[in-house]
């Protein structure tokens, strides 16, 4: 392999091969030459592929309207103390993430989950702050519709707590107006405002 790939390598820097399939692959070749001369081994090629796995954060962001209303202008957000702001409902991505959201939603909000549609609309990847763990990172995120069919009584003010979590219904001008929700959460937010 070494005499032959360096014979490669001089004809692809000659220009004698001109054909880009043959230049990749050339390419390919002397990149694993490279790896194997520096030692590049099996565990490390694994190591590194899981390390891209850890990349993106996958999150599902679920949106909730307050349909129950004329005129519906609000959406469902939470308090996380974690990051100290207002979000819109999120998940971490499951397997079977839309029946797991249905679940959780189901099981959180205190509602049947037949009284839960749920549609996929949109996924932004991105690059944000983490103030949890002070360090930009990738994210994922997968924007979801949840239609609740019947919400319950305790769903309909304005502000109110299930299970120790207290949520908030509010329109996209007070989510603006909130500059902590802005400064940790503007690209949420902006995404939020173009796709719903």
């Amino acid at each position: 392999i070494h005499y032959n790939t360096e014979q490669l390598l001089q004809d692809y820097k000659d220009n004698k091969l001109v054909d880009n399939v043959k230049k990749e692959a050339i390419k390919s070749l002397y990149d694993i030459y490279k790896n194997y001369k520096n030692n590049y081994s099996y565990e490390d090629l694994l190591n590194d592929i899981n390390k891209l796995n850890e990349i993106y954060h996958n999150h599902s962001i679920i949106v909730i309207k307050d349909t129950f209303n004329d005129f519906s202008n609000k959406y469902l957000v939470y308090y996380d103390s974690k990051w100290d702001c207002k979000f819109f409902l999120n998940y971490k991505e499951n397997i079977n993430n839309e029946s797991y959201i249905k679940e959780h939603l189901s099981s959180e909000l205190k509602i049947p989950m037949d009284c839960i549609n749920l549609k996929y609309v949109t996924s932004k990847i991105h690059e944000k702050y983490s103030e949890s763990d002070k360090m930009n990172k990738i994210y994922s995120h997968k924007f979801y519709l949840a239609d609740i069919v019947d919400f319950s009584e305790i769903m309909k003010k304005d502000v109110f707590e299930i299970d120790g979590r207290t949520y908030y219904w509010m329109s996209m001008s007070e989510l603006e107006s909130d500059q902590n929700v802005l400064k940790k959460n503007s690209d949420i937010i902006n995404y939020v405002k173009e796709s719903f």
